[in-house]
């Protein structure tokens, strides 16, 4: 079993923060021993992550959060989420001679979404100044971010995606052999979120649809400003689910969090007495995201934008996919064929008050599109060449302002009275079997926090994400996973595949007991503290 650091844990009475810099965590407590709320700190949380880990999430990115109010039983989800320019349909893309989406490159780019996001918590829950809460993330890019080893390789690994010669200067500076311990300034976002801190929503939109005109017009792309016009941020009840005598939460489509419910729901009554770490779980749960993956490909798409999908919870939906599930061995994959490190981020807080939030930010891939306005430092997302298609009928095709789907989303597991528990992780398709496998260990197998986290980690391959397209069948499993159990998972028809660490970082926050106990699983930089 691998084991978590002692360190990796934390309680705290006024506070508790998890994210993956610890510039953002003691800026994200300073705001709560001050007075602030959870969600004032996951505004500060948010914008410093941008600054110190560019590679993975930025203003021009998206965002998806479930929220817990003190006081309230009902678990809100925020979904800000970048949208298709209204220009966007497949045969603006055909015209241009082209037979699907590009992965990256200003075609490839959604219109910002992730300030939307702060200005919406700020309007609803915030207690502090905006501008004193973005006041962190403007020092830090004004004066340097610390380049650590992570930034420093997650920046080699993308430098070539960027397309334009001012963000080339600047992040190939924190790619330097020797740049670990110096510092990356990034003036541009230290001017756009001193804007933000004094415009309202609506000016900034403008004022970043305006250079958003520009910069498409020099690539040839669909955006406009008119494409600003509108929020992208939604507080709404979350999606969830009641299994195991706990209600789970999570945000709704178009992000793939229902795809989390289906998978615990199709597995609760399946799971084995051994539990879910052992081969016969590993091989029912590869088993449920192969199905549930296959239902994302048919029928997920923006509730907004068209039809909307199935009820991915309907009983005849779980019985269909249920009877696609081979107890014994691997099924042959549903992945229909339709089309790195340092794309998303995660981070977790908790309040003395009993406020607690869980979000997740990305840029779709690592530096997104490669491509923006540099003088506001900020990136757009590639979302919609990582994730729409062009084909006719399909559900996440390409259409004027839809959401494409997005593989962002965290979660939260309650008893109805006072036990809470908040988790989430970064990583594409990923997300949906950490999170599940996570889930897994404390709603079936009894597992506590630090169990839960240590187990080793594994990933179904291809899932449903565009960039896994001609996939070998395999599972990826962390190398402590024991040999007995890969062996019987290789005789059950699996591929092995054993690696020293599969996935990204799982933070995990408990509150409802008095004091707040919070930890990480150690696979990505960061902290977790308290205080």
């Amino acid at each position: 079993m691998r084991v978590i650091l002692r360190e990796r844990q934390q309680w705290g009475n006024r506070a508790l923060a998890s994210t993956g810099s610890s510039l953002a965590t003691f800026a994200a407590l300073t705001v709560m021993e001050e007075g602030g709320t959870a969600f004032d700190a996951a505004i500060t949380a948010s914008a410093l992550l941008t600054v110190c880990m560019p590679m993975a999430s930025g203003p021009g990115g998206d965002a998806a959060a479930v929220l817990h109010v003190s006081g309230k039983t009902e678990p809100l989800a925020l979904t800000s989420l970048g949208r298709a320019p209204r220009a966007a349909d497949p045969e603006a893309f055909r015209t241009r001679g082209l037979t699907t989406v590009p992965r990256t490159g200003i075609l490839s780019a959604t219109t910002p979404a992730l300030v939307d996001a702060w200005y919406a918590v700020h309007e609803s829950l915030g207690t502090r100044p905006l501008e004193h809460l973005l006041r962190p993330a403007v020092r830090a890019a004004a004066e340097g971010a610390p380049v650590t080893g992570q930034l420093q390789r997650w920046a080699q690994a993308n430098l070539a995606v960027l397309e334009q010669p001012e963000f080339q200067r600047t992040y190939t500076a924190a790619a330097q052999p020797d740049a670990v311990g110096t510092r990356l300034r990034q003036p541009g976002l230290a001017r756009l979120y001193t804007m933000v801190g004094r415009l309202g929503a609506e000016d900034l939109r403008q004022e970043v649809g305006t250079e958003l005109d520009a910069v498409s017009a020099q690539f040839g792309g669909l955006l406009a400003s008119g494409d600003m016009t509108r929020s992208h941020a939604r507080i709404d009840s979350a999606r969830t689910l009641e299994i195991a005598g706990h209600q789970i939460a999570v945000p709704p489509a178009p992000t793939q969090g229902p795809l989390m419910l289906q998978n615990l729901a199709l597995y609760a009554p399946l799971a084995p007495e051994e539990g879910s770490h052992r081969a016969a779980g590993i091989h029912l749960l590869a088993e449920v995201f192969n199905q549930t993956f296959g239902w994302r490909l048919k029928h997920l798409r923006d509730p907004e934008a068209g039809t909307a999908a199935p009820d991915p919870l309907a009983p005849q939906t779980l019985a269909e996919l249920s009877r696609g599930i081979d107890p014994d061995k691997r099924s042959p994959c549903r992945y229909a064929g339709h089309y790195s490190h340092g794309d998303t981020t995660h981070f977790v807080l908790a309040d003395r008050f009993g406020n607690a939030v869980t979000w997740v930010q990305s840029l779709g891939l690592g530096f997104g599109a490669g491509v923006g306005v540099p003088k506001l430092g900020l990136l757009l997302c590639n979302r919609l060449g990582r994730s729409a298609t062009l084909s006719a009928g399909h559900a996440n095709r390409v259409r004027p302002g839809a959401r494409p789907v997005n593989t962002i989303f965290p979660w939260t597991i309650s008893d109805g009275r006072t036990a809470l528990r908040l988790g989430g992780t970064p990583g594409g398709d990923g997300q949906c079997q950490w999170n599940t496998q996570v889930a897994a260990g404390l709603l079936f197998d009894r597992a506590t926090p630090l169990r839960a986290l240590s187990l080793p980690r594994w990933t179904y391959f291809p899932g449903s994400d565009k960039i896994e397209a001609g996939r070998r069948e395999q599972l990826h499993a962390d190398e402590t996973l024991e040999e007995s159990t890969v062996a019987e998972l290789e005789r059950r028809g699996h591929e092995m595949v054993r690696k020293a660490s599969v996935g990204g970082a799982n933070r995990l926050l408990e509150a409802g007991s008095g004091a707040l106990y919070g930890l990480d699983d150690g696979r990505q930089e960061g902290l977790t503290a308290a205080c």
